[in-house]
């Protein structure tokens, strides 16, 4: 994956799963929130587990993993290198259900994976890791980027 320039600009959206503020790039921000209400007017609850990601707070995930035993190759599989992350441009959100555990394939089986599916694209938004995409990075269902104006 290319190098990522981290975004200059935040802003709040909220907070995730765990209590902690999420912060989004402005168009994304705005983007998410449209997303989010008409997914709840449709009954399905999409919840926040991350937003943007510092370069900095993406080097301690990979020294953590690296400290805890795991090879550079299988953290890669499942975390961007420092500085390529489409989290550190505030665009990528992780996504869950309440129907799921947080970051696990078993948001794939929730109604919010499908609602995802079928109508994200209309709010600029699009899975970034399906099965066997071509950046070798392991399926993340809960992995959404807003890539466009599409809203």
């Amino acid at each position: 994956m290319p190098p990522v320039e981290e975004a200059k600009q935040v802003v709040s959206v909220g907070s995730d799963v765990f209590g902690r503020e999420v912060f989004l790039s402005p168009p994304t921000a705005r983007a998410w929130h449209r997303l989010h209400r008409a997914a709840k007017c449709e009954g399905v609850h999409p919840l926040l587990i991350s937003g943007f990601r510092s370069f900095s707070h993406q080097v301690k995930i990979v020294t953590r993993k690296l400290r805890a035993g795991q090879s550079l190759e299988d953290i890669l599989r499942v975390s961007a290198y420092p500085g390529h992350s489409e989290h550190h441009a505030g665009t990528a959100l992780d996504l869950g259900s309440p129907q799921a555990e947080p970051l696990s394939e078993a948001f794939e089986h929730t109604p919010e994976f499908n609602w995802l599916t079928a109508q994200a694209s209309e709010f600029g938004f699009t899975l970034s890791y399906p099965r066997k995409n071509e950046r070798g990075i392991a399926f993340e269902p809960w992995h959404w980027n807003y890539t466009g104006p599409a809203t």
